[in-house]
């Protein structure tokens, strides 16, 4: 028993050490948490909150958010998405507009609100998993669907997602995969393109950091135009109506 709570106060007082550590870093410098600092599930009391929104969490590694990933506002999470990611302000109020005000991002993780079933990276909820965690069988999935140019194009994420939908609905027993979540998934997916990659593609190494690394690369620009609600849903509607060619 000693022993054992000697081991809770060494590990507190690390993640106390950690997070004093990571709030000493500028804007801009890149700190993830590691999986025993942080936590995707609602209502967890780790010092680190994530989502299962890689972008999110990149935003908060670099400290563009709260790097504790805590009493966010809508102000901070528009500012942080139009400052890094050039999303214009139309599709950022959209984004946050569901949310409560100020909220914790572990939030996020609630299923079937924003979090849902038949993700590019993340595992369905019925298996039981932290909602922040990448599954990495699924990650490298779809990383290898790339061409020999090392480009992921709207076909390729329009077929990712539409296998995905389809694994979930023959192997998940408990698939949660209508209307709702389709919408979310596939304007994820747009914005994903339209905001970390060119639009029409995004890299495997850029995809990879984001993604996986939840890190910004090094030679990442944010688009020249603001991305804006009608060239999301367009691109959404497109990766739809391809994924069901």
């Amino acid at each position: 028993m000693v022993a054992f709570t000697r081991s809770i106060a060494v590990a507190a007082i690390a993640a106390t050490v950690a997070t004093s550590s990571a709030s000493a870093l500028q804007e801009g410098e890149y700190y993830r948490p590691t999986s025993s600092e942080a936590s995707g599930v609602y209502g967890t009391t780790a010092p680190y909150r994530r989502a299962p929104c890689p972008a999110l969490n990149t935003l908060a590694n670099h400290g563009y958010l709260p790097r504790n990933g805590q009493n966010i506002t809508h102000d901070m999470l528009k500012n942080a998405l139009e400052k890094v990611y050039n999303i214009g302000s139309g599709v950022a109020a959209i984004l946050v507009g569901t949310l409560p005000d100020p909220i914790n991002l572990d939030y996020l993780g609630i299923h079937n609100k924003i979090e849902h079933d038949a993700s590019l990276v993340h595992t369905d909820a019925h298996y039981v998993h932290d909602p922040m965690t990448v599954n990495e069988s699924l990650a490298e999935d779809f990383f290898s669907r790339a061409g020999s140019d090392g480009l992921l194009t709207n076909s390729i994420v329009a077929k990712t997602r539409k296998d995905r939908g389809n694994t979930c609905n023959t192997e998940n027993p408990e698939c949660s995969y209508g209307a709702k979540a389709q919408s979310l998934a596939f304007l994820e997916a747009s914005v994903m393109l339209m905001a970390m990659g060119s639009g029409d593609t995004i890299s495997v190494d850029h995809a990879r950091s984001l993604i996986v690394n939840e890190k910004i690369p090094d030679d990442y620009t944010a688009p020249k135009s603001s991305v804006g609600v009608i060239a999301v849903t367009a691109r959404a509607a497109l990766l739809k109506a391809k994924s069901l060619a």
